[in-house]
């Protein structure tokens, strides 16, 4: 087992772990200690960030993700690519939702009267839509993994 699969794994780890630190996030909110959630949101979105920029150059590195799953028993099944998309595809989605969040929500924090309950209306939906999307990110990467290198 090379450097790249540890990396995975780890990343994995990460990748199971995220949602349940971003919904604590959303419970400091709640609770009206927006600094902290601001922070956390923060510290978790940039912490998983430079993970998948590592992880990606580390796959590169390797040859590629087809080179890494090609050992596997289902690397040739017929829903093994359709899911992998599915991953990527949902991943880059929830990353593209989650950025614009922190993005909009850092230009408006120090602005009197921004947070209109519009905005925040807005805000929570697109949270929600990040948090289902972190789920799904973790759920079909713990899928690929499986299918790629355990079974």
């Amino acid at each position: 087992m090379g450097t790249t699969f540890y990396m995975l794994m780890g990343m994995l780890a990460v990748a199971m772990l995220v949602p349940f630190i971003a919904l604590y996030a959303i419970s400091r909110a709640r609770q009206k200690d927006y600094a902290t959630h601001i922070r956390i949101q923060t510290w978790l979105f940039w912490t998983c960030m430079l993970g998948v920029v590592i992880l990606e150059v580390q796959i590169r590195i390797a040859g590629g993700s087809g080179s890494l799953v090609a050992n596997g028993t289902y690397a040739r099944a017929p829903f093994f690519k359709p899911l992998m998309a599915a991953h990527i595809v949902g991943s880059v989605l929830t990353y593209v939702i989650w950025a614009l969040q922190l993005i909009v929500a850092s230009r408006r924090k120090n602005t009197i009267g921004a947070w209109t309950p519009r905005y925040l209306a807005m805000h929570k939906r697109l949270g929600c839509a990040t948090i289902a999307g972190l789920f799904y990110t973790a759920i079909t990467a713990f899928m690929v993994c499986m299918f790629a290198f355990f079974l």
